[in-house]
């Protein structure tokens, strides 16, 4: 999904609204962020930001073969893991034996092990925009870094239009990772990825919501007929951004 120019108009403040109705009707396939980030991704040269997830979840996510950087790794001609947490990183080194895995402030620090000459398709930032404090700074430093060096940003964030948050506001109630400092709708991370400096901004949702049971049975009955079985972007958890440095 693209914006049209209309509604570029105010992303990029030249027109205003206190109250701008933007639609996101469309079908979409049922895909998880993993799939799509390696269809993206698949055959491409990756920093991928974030690389560790949780270090208490890899050995888990290996194991379901969900881990993303694992599948990165597999599936791409090559790619460099980037984590601020020293200890995850010393885990994937020493213990998992990965290479080209590196431990970076990079709020407060150089990738100086990236060569000069090299040029990269794209740079992964996957849900860590909803924890940084400040996420147009942060990606203004990651503009200012690394525009020479690479193509296209990916950014993942958890969806705020999603019927399970939805379900939880009729309810009085609020879900929450407690490290999140932002829910974001696409328009907002939109917002924030031009106030940056990127530009040529797209957008999809992945990773679908539970199914009640209704819906779980209509679903499976559609893929034994071999029927293809769309969703709207309201039953996904996850917006998949990516932008031109």
């Amino acid at each position: 999904m693209k914006y049209s120019e209309k509604i570029n108009k105010y992303l990029k403040g030249e027109e205003f609204s206190n109250s701008l109705e933007i639609s996101f009707a469309g079908l979409l396939e049922d895909k998880s962020r993993n799939q799509k980030l390696i269809e993206i991704c698949s055959n491409k040269r990756v920093i991928h930001f974030g690389c560790a997830d949780h270090i208490e979840l890899i050995d888990q996510k290996i194991a379901a073969n969900r881990w993303l950087h694992k599948l990165l790794v597999e599936n791409t001609s090559d790619c460099i893991g980037i984590d601020i947490d020293k200890k995850a990183v010393d885990y994937i080194t020493n213990t998992l034996r990965y290479k080209q895995v590196y431990c970076l402030d990079i709020e407060n620090e150089k990738p100086d092990f990236l060569q000069a000459n090299q040029q990269w398709d794209y740079l992964i930032l996957g849900e860590i925009i909803e924890h940084v404090d400040n996420p147009v700074l942060f990606l203004q430093r990651i503009m200012s870094v690394f525009k020479d060096r690479v193509n296209q940003i990916i950014i993942t964030a958890p969806n705020v239009f999603n019927v399970s948050t939805q379900n939880d506001i009729s309810y009085c109630r609020e879900n929450i990772n407690t490290d999140h400092n932002y829910w974001f709708s696409p328009y907002t991370l939109n917002r924030i990825v031009y106030k940056s400096g990127f530009s040529n901004i797209e957008f999809t949702f992945a990773d679908r919501v539970a199914l009640s049971f209704k819906n779980k049975l209509k679903y499976v009955l559609q893929r034994i007929f071999g029927k293809s079985v769309m969703f709207q972007s309201n039953q996904f958890n996850t917006i998949i951004l990516t932008a031109d440095f």
